[in-house]
């Protein structure tokens, strides 16, 4: 699909913010189009010396206030007429941040069939009244569509794709005013059209006018929300079914998978945490659990993947002593809402869980003994948990290295609510050679990384080798490995498992240090991994449930031959 974006301002009396907004957006230097909404003369003459001083600028203009609505669809009909295929909408009052403009634009270039909404960042300026009013409407908005796909319905800041603009409009007729920007994306997600959603700080200046009516505007959105009720129970039938059914992505790499959820839904749970305790929480979460596995098609697919796969090449099992069905799946799915539970719990404080560390000596020895180490986890169990744990036990230096292109919104929420949280997170593209000057000073002040292995890189051109796992082939990053290569520092397997009512964490040396000679370093690497995911795979026999990987594992490499069993681990390359 064709991006050519570009920007659309609907103008109306904005006082005095409205010369700082247009100087920000033409310092970004994608074209722009104003519609004046029939505002004053001082606003008027403005934006014709603007629209003089910069000739590339787009303006019209209603004699006649007509509302913001209308006049943001007469900016895209114009912005269409001349070849745009999206347009980012930016209120003129000077709330939005124009910095958030780049990552929109990337975002919609990735994804040219989705509307990129803006969810609030709000710093201490915002009204009390307009923060917490919101959840009134996202109320509303949760069912009309039947999900919590859209983060908010009130934000002004949202990049459309016109085309499917378009069709609504020959469809039916948009609200004109304040409620435009809910009507429009409730009407959008009905039509099928994927919502992304990305953070856009706003702030409330002090010199701001805000033209919102109390009553009647109230009167306009509760007459919408009525309408698109309505139309929610005629749509019923089809919106379940597409529930049902899901949106699987196609793409398998996981990269490319929008997380599930919504940073309003974390803080709705952290509000439920706050009135109701961790018990609370748990029953939300079981809540929430079955509605993600029945609208969850693409995660119930890899679930049942996985778990046929580990019964047809290891089973029976303790933990699975029959063929997996529905079932399965369902507990699958729920131990993973149930891990974010655990997780959240620690790093509040609140946490009841008792955690059985058995080399936890050894632990501690390592970590003060000055000596940097490498730790190679997977996306099995809760690896969280040690770091909740050593902030609790007032353990230093112990680092995550995440993936910066899929920074989980629940990093996030526990970021704002704990900000020790985000202490000792360490955001990287990839694990290789640039990663590896980012990370050696950590190293070499003694402290620890934790890094997992178990899903390809983030970027495109990342390496991978295909190695035997559950029966099959499927591709392992050698990045983490390579890494290792390049710190030249002591590794250890470690695993956080949920046993019962308690965790347990299982820690075991993986090499003094890791060795890639140039001379066979793709065979030296194959050997490292089929130990690594040899060790994986013995976890997930021990704890089928707890392995989080809810996408096409094996990709491509799901269609190769099985692999016979092996009872016996490929051969230390250590010497």
């Amino acid at each position: 699909m064709t991006f050519r974006p570009c920007l659309v301002v609907p103008v109306y009396n904005p006082g005095p913010a409205l010369g700082r907004t247009l100087d920000a957006l033409l310092t970004c230097g994608h074209p722009l189009f104003l519609h004046d909404d029939g505002s004053d003369e001082a606003t008027r003459l403005q934006l014709e010396a603007v629209a003089m001083a910069h000739p590339g600028l787009r303006l019209s203009r209603w004699p006649d206030n007509r509302g913001k609505g209308a006049a943001v669809v007469e900016a895209f009909r114009r912005a269409q007429a001349e070849g745009f295929t999206h347009a980012l909408q930016v209120d003129a009052d000077g709330q939005h941040d124009a910095g958030a403009i780049a990552p929109f634009l990337a975002l919609g270039a990735a994804r040219p069939d989705a509307v990129i909404a803006g969810v609030p960042v709000y710093n201490g300026s915002v009204p009390a009244a307009r923060k917490y009013g919101r959840w009134f409407t996202h109320a509303w908005v949760w069912l009309e569509t039947l999900s919590f796909d859209i983060g908010d319905s009130l934000c002004g800041f949202r990049l459309y794709p016109l085309d499917a603009m378009f069709r609504v409009l020959s469809r039916t007729t948009l609200p004109a005013r304040m409620d435009f920007d809910t009507a429009t994306i409730v009407r959008l997600h009905w039509e099928g059209v994927p919502v992304v959603n990305a953070p856009v700080r706003v702030i409330y200046p002090e010199d701001g006018v805000s033209h919102f009516h109390l009553l009647r505007d109230n009167l306009r959105l509760t007459r919408m929300h009525t309408r698109l009720v309505l139309g929610m129970l005629r749509r019923l039938p089809t919106l379940v079914a597409r529930r049902w059914r899901g949106n699987a992505p196609r793409d398998h790499q996981w990269t490319k998978i929008q997380e599930r959820g919504t940073a309003l839904g974390l803080r709705a749970a952290h509000l439920v945490f706050r009135l109701t305790g961790a018990r609370g929480l748990r029953w939300l979460t079981e809540l929430l659990a079955a509605y993600f596995f029945l609208t969850g098609r693409s995660a119930r697919r890899a679930s049942g993947q996985y778990l046929d796969r580990l019964f047809a090449y290891a089973g029976p099992l303790a933990d699975l002593p029959t063929k997996p069905g529905m079932r399965a799946r369902y507990r699958h799915i729920r131990t993973f809402a149930l891990s974010y539970v655990d997780r959240f719990l620690a790093w509040m404080d609140a946490s009841d869980a008792e955690v059985v560390f058995p080399e936890e000596q050894a632990f501690q020895t390592l970590v003060h003994s000055g000596r940097g180490t490498l730790f190679l986890s997977a996306h099995l169990g809760n690896l969280d948990m040690l770091r909740g744990l050593g902030a609790a036990r007032g353990i230093s230096g112990l680092n995550a290295v995440i993936y910066s292109e899929h920074v989980i919104r629940f990093q996030e929420l526990l970021s704002r609510i704990n900000p020790g949280y985000s202490a000792n997170l360490i955001h990287v593209a990839e694990a290789g050679p640039e990663t590896a000057l980012l990370l050696e000073e950590r190293i070499a002040r003694g402290e620890s990384l934790f890094i997992v292995g178990d899903r390809p890189p983030a970027s495109e051109n990342g390496r991978t080798l295909a190695i035997p796992f559950l029966g099959r082939e499927a591709p392992f990053p050698i990045g983490p490995l390579f890494l290792a290569h390049l710190l030249q520092c002591p590794v250890y397997l470690f695993f956080c498992v949920k046993d019962g009512p308690r965790y347990r964490i299982h820690m075991e040396p993986f090499a003094d240090r890791v060795d890639l000679p140039r001379k066979g370093r793709e065979a030296a690497l194959r050997t490292w991994l089929e130990r690594y995911a040899q060790a994986v795979e013995t976890r997930c026999r021990e704890t089928p449930f707890q392995w989080f990987n809810f996408y096409d594992f094996w990709g491509e490499a799901s269609s190769l031959p099985p692999l016979p069993p092996t009872a016996t681990p490929p051969p230390d390359p250590r010497p």
